[in-house]
């Protein structure tokens, strides 16, 4: 069993967040994804997007990568039940892998 990197406390609080977990599940489903693929998937403005990356991050249940000027997102090693609970919010809102149309650095 993978160890909890993080306060359980919080951990809870970020996988009660509705938009937090609609993240996770596309992280999941794509593997790694950009700030500005996750405005276009979502349809949330950029400071919302980033908010809430900034406390699943904080949470440790995702990690961070910059290339050049762009931020990459991907699913942290968590403990199995974050990754049953993302499996369960797949379902629910009935999250689906899809090609975004913007690319980062596009106009």
């Amino acid at each position: 069993m993978k160890t909890l990197n993080s306060d359980l406390s919080q951990i809870m609080k970020s996988l009660a967040d509705e938009t937090n977990l609609r993240l996770l599940g596309l992280i999941k489903l794509h593997g790694e994804l950009c700030v500005c693929e996750f405005e276009d998937m979502l349809e949330l403005p950029q400071p919302t997007v980033s908010r809430h990356l900034k406390a699943l991050a904080y949470s440790r249940l995702i990690q961070m990568r910059k290339d050049c000027k762009w931020r990459y997102y991907s699913m942290a090693d968590c403990p199995e039940f974050v990754d049953e609970i993302v499996n369960i919010a797949v379902e629910h809102f009935g999250i689906k892998k899809r090609e975004c149309p913007k690319k980062c650095g596009e106009k």
